[in-house]
C-alpha cells in the first residue's frame, strides 16, 4: 500500500469513527409523541428559547420523539370567550388523538389544561416549565411536574457586589403588573437576606421616559437590578428587550438582570433565569416519566435552568474584571481565541499530523530496509532524468527513421515539434504540455511503416487503391503505439491516429469533426502540412511561400481548427525562424550513397 492510500483509509476510518455513532443511533424506532402547548407567541423570545430547549431534547438521536406544538398567545389574548374558542379548537383538532406526553411553559398553558386535561388529555402525563411559583400552581395539577420559575435574585445581587466594590444602593426597577407584583414579593422576600450589605430601594412605576430619566441619575456607587418591565405606568406595552436595551443605553451604572431573553442588550448579565434550560429540564423530566422513574412533582431549584451570563461589552464598559465572575459564569460576546476561530481548521489539521505521525512511524521501520537505496537516490534521480530525454530523443529519431523511409528530410520530424510545441503555448497550453506535445508530434506518420514502399516512395499520382492503401497509416502507428497508457506515448497515440482528421468531419479514419479532433492532433495536422508544402516530396516540388500561405489560409475551417490557423498567421514570424533554424541545408540527409567503400566515419 503507498503513502496515498494509506492516508485515504486513515482518513475513512476517522471520519467512520465519528459518523458510526450517530448512525446507530438514528436506527431505533421512533419515540414518543408529545404535544407542546405554549401560553404565549412565538414572538416572544422568552417562547423561541424555551421551545428550543425542548426540542433539543427531544430531537436528539437517542429519542426521536415526535412532536406538535401549539401557541395560545395569552399576552394578547385571553379574555373568557377567547378562551372558550380555544377550547372549542382543541376539541376538533385532538378528539380521540392520543400522545405519550405534554409539555406546557408559563401558567396560563398549566392553568388551561388542568381545567379541560380530563376532556382533552385524559391520563396523559404533564410536565409544565416557567411557571411563576408553587402558590401559583392550579388544584389538579398534583400528579403533573412542576419546574418553578425561581429567580436567583441573591445569587444575582452578591455577585454583582462582588464586581462592583464600594456599591452603596441597588435600584430594583420593576412593573406594576400583576406579574410585577408577583415577582416583586418573591424578590423582597429573598433581599432579607442582604440586610447590612447593601440599601435596597424598589423605584414606582413609571413611563418609558422617566425610566430613561431615572437611569441618567444614577451615580458611581450605585447599580440598577432591571425585573420585568412589559408595560409602563402609562400602559405603554413592551417587548422583552425594549427596557433593558433603553436602560442600559442611558445608565451610566452597571444593569443588571434576571432573565436570559433580557441579555444582548447592553446589560451586564446576572444569575439569569433561562428558558432555554426551562424547556430543557421539562422534556428531560417528562422523559424520565415516561420511561418509569420518579422525578419530584414540583422543581424549583437554579442548577440547569439558572446560570450566571455576562456580556462581555458590558464587562469592558465597566471595567469588571473576569476574575471576579463566579466559576463557570458564560460570557456572551466574547471576542474568539485563536483556537476557536480556526477549530475546524486546527482540528483538522491535528487528525493530518496524526495521520502523518502514523506514516512516520511506518517509515522508520522501514529505515534499515531503505538505507541502501536512500545512499542510490541521487543516481536514480539522474538515471530517471536520462530515461525521460532518451526517451524523447528515441522518439524523435524513430520519427526521422520512419520519414527517411518515404525520402523526407532529417528536420522535417523536428520543425514539426518545434511547429507544435510554439502552436501550443500560443494556445494557452500548460508547460507539461507543451513538452508532451512536442516530444509526440515526431511520432505522427510512425504508421508509415507499415506502408509498401513501392506506394510510399511512388512518384506522382496515387490510385484510388495506394491512396487507401496509405491511410492506413493512421490506425497502424494507433497500434503500434497502443501499449502504453503514460502521458507521453497516450499523446503520441493519438497523433498517429488523428493528424488526417479534418475541421469538417471529413477526414480520416474516423471521420471526427470540430472539437472531437483532440488538440494535439490539430495543432500536429497544421505543423505537418506547412512543412510539407513547403518542402519538395518525391511525388511533389515545393510549393511557393505565397501558395503554402494561401492554401492553409482557404482550410481555415476546413481541413483545420480556425483558432490554430489564426495563431499560426498571428505568429509566422516565429514560425519561419523556426524553419530557418532547422532547415535542410544545415542538416544531413538521410538518404546515403551506399555505392564504393565504406568509409569509418570516426576518421575523417
Amino acid at each position: 500500500m503507498d503513502i496515498r492510500s494509506f492516508i485515504c483509509w486513515a482518513m475513512v476510518l476517522l471520519f467512520a469513527a465519528g459518523v458510526a455513532p450517530a448512525s446507530a443511533a438514528s436506527a431505533g424506532q421512533d419515540g414518543p409523541r408529545v404535544l407542546v402547548i405554549h401560553s404565549y407567541a412565538p414572538d416572544y423570545a422568552w417562547t423561541r428559547d424555551m421551545q428550543a430547549g425542548i426540542v433539543s431534547v427531544l430531537d436528539a438521536p437517542e429519542v426521536r420523539a415526535r412532536w406538535r406544538v401549539e401557541h395560545m398567545d395569552a399576552k394578547h389574548r385571553d379574555s373568557p370567550s377567547y378562551q372558550a374558542r380555544l377550547l372549542e379548537l382543541f376539541r376538533e383538532k385532538y378528539a380521540g388523538e392520543r400522545f405519550d406526553g405534554i409539555i406546557l411553559t408559563d401558567d396560563h398553558a398549566l392553568d388551561f389544561t388542568v381545567r379541560h386535561r380530563d376532556e382533552l388529555f385524559p391520563g396523559t402525563p404533564v410536565a409544565a416549565c416557567g411557571i411563576n411559583d408553587l402558590k401559583s400552581v392550579p388544584p389538579g395539577a398534583e400528579d403533573m411536574n412542576i419546574i418553578v420559575e425561581r429567580l436567583a435574585h441573591v445569587e444575582t445581587l452578591t455577585a454583582a457586589l462582588r464586581q462592583n466594590p464600594g456599591t452603596r444602593k441597588v435600584h430594583v426597577v420593576i412593573d406594576g403588573t400583576l406579574t410585577g407584583k408577583s415577582i416583586l414579593r418573591e424578590f423582597l422576600e429573598q433581599a432579607r437576606a442582604l440586610s447590612g450589605q447593601v440599601e435596597v430601594d424598589v423605584a414606582p412605576p413609571m413611563t418609558r421616559a422617566q425610566l430613561e430619566a431615572f437611569a441618567r441619575e444614577r451615580t458611581r456607587g450605585e447599580i440598577i437590578y432591571l425585573l420585568v418591565y412589559f408595560q409602563d405606568a402609562a400602559g405603554e406595552v413592551f417587548a422583552a428587550e425594549d427596557i433593558p436595551r433603553a436602560l442600559a443605553a442611558a445608565s451610566p451604572v452597571p444593569v443588571y438582570v434576571a432573565w436570559d431573553f433580557q441579555m444582548g442588550t447592553g446589560v451586564v448579565g446576572g444569575c439569569v433565569t433561562s428558558a432555554f434550560g426551562h424547556g430543557r429540564m421539562a422534556a428531560r423530566t417528562l422523559l424520565d416519566r415516561l420511561a418509569g422513574k420518579n422525578p419530584p412533582h414540583a422543581y424549583s431549584g437554579l442548577q440547569e435552568v439558572n446560570r450566571h451570563t455576562y456580556d462581555f461589552a458590558a464587562l469592558s464598559r465597566f471595567s469588571i474584571p473576569a476574575e471576579t465572575l463566579p466559576p463557570g459564569a458564560l460570557v456572551l460576546n466574547r471576542p474568539l481565541s485563536f483556537f476557536e476561530l480556526h477549530r475546524e481548521v486546527i482540528l483538522w489539521a491535528l487528525v493530518v499530523i496524526a495521520v502523518l505521525g502514523v506514516i512516520i512511524a511506518l517509515l522508520v521501520l522501514n529505515v534499515v530496509k531503505q538505507r541502501r537505496i536512500n545512499r542510490d537516490n541521487a543516481e536514480i534521480m539522474t538515471l530517471n532524468r536520462e530515461m525521460i530525454e532518451t526517451q524523447r530523443e528515441m522518439l524523435t529519431t524513430l520519427g526521422e527513421v520512419i520519414e527517411s523511409r518515404s525520402q523526407e528530410t532529417a528536420n522535417h520530424v523536428r520543425r514539426v515539434a518545434a511547429y507544435s510545441a510554439l502552436l501550443g503555448e500560443k494556445y494557452g497550453l500548460g508547460p507539461e504540455d507543451i513538452l508532451i506535445l512536442e516530444a509526440a508530434a515526431p511520432m505522427h506518420d510512425i504508421g508509415k511503416i507499415g506502408i509498401p514502399d513501392s506506394i510510399l516512395n511512388k512518384p506522382g499520382t496515387l490510385s484510388d487503391e495506394e491512396y487507401e492503401s496509405i491511410k492506413h497509416h493512421t490506425v497502424i502507428g494507433q497500434r503500434i503505439l497502443h501499449t502504453s497508457d503514460r502521458k507521453l506515448m497516450a499523446a503520441a497515440r493519438t497523433i498517429a491516429l488523428q493528424h488526417h482528421e479534418r475541421w469538417d468531419g471529413t477526414g480520416y479514419p474516423c471521420g471526427l469533426k470540430g472539437e472531437e479532433i483532440s488538440l494535439s492532433a490539430r495543432i500536429c495536422a497544421l505543423a505537418d502540412v506547412y512543412d510539407a508544402l513547403s518542402l519538395g516530396r518525391v511525388y511533389k516540388k515545393a510549393w511557393p511561400k505565397e501558395k503554402v500561405l494561401d492554401f492553409i489560409r482557404g482550410e481555415r475551417g476546413g481541413m483545420f481548427d480556425p483558432k490554430v490557423v489564426d495563431l499560426f498567421f498571428e505568429n509566422l514570424d516565429a514560425i519561419e525562424a523556426i524553419g530557418y533554424r532547422l532547415s535542410d541545408d544545415t542538416a544531413e540527409r538521410h538518404g546515403q550513397d551506399i555505392t564504393g567503400k565504406v568509409v569509418c566515419p570516426l576518421r575523417g
